[in-house]
């Protein structure tokens, strides 16, 4: 036996005290993320910077995340590996 049927609580006189409640909806969680694009400008000054700079402070440099300059460094790196 449930809780409410215990306390003789039904659906209907729980939905004349609370009122109509909308039935809970599950967001998707297949839906695509898009996350904002680099700028091309930033892209290649991160492309030209000494490669000494650690991500860390080209992100810093530039106003992104450094993964996002990490992930910059090592596409261009498969490109050039792949020519």
């Amino acid at each position: 036996m449930s809780i409410l049927k215990q306390l003789g609580l039904t659906k209907e006189s729980m939905a004349k005290m609370l009122g109509p409640v909308p039935a809970f909806k599950d967001p998707d969680p297949q839906i695509p993320r898009r996350w904002e694009a680099v700028p091309k400008e930033i892209k290649e000054a991160i492309l030209k910077e000494h490669s000494t700079f650690t991500c860390r402070e080209l992100a810093k440099k530039y106003g992104i995340s450094s993964s996002c300059v990490s992930n910059i460094r090592n596409k261009k790196n498969k490109q050039t590996n792949k020519q």
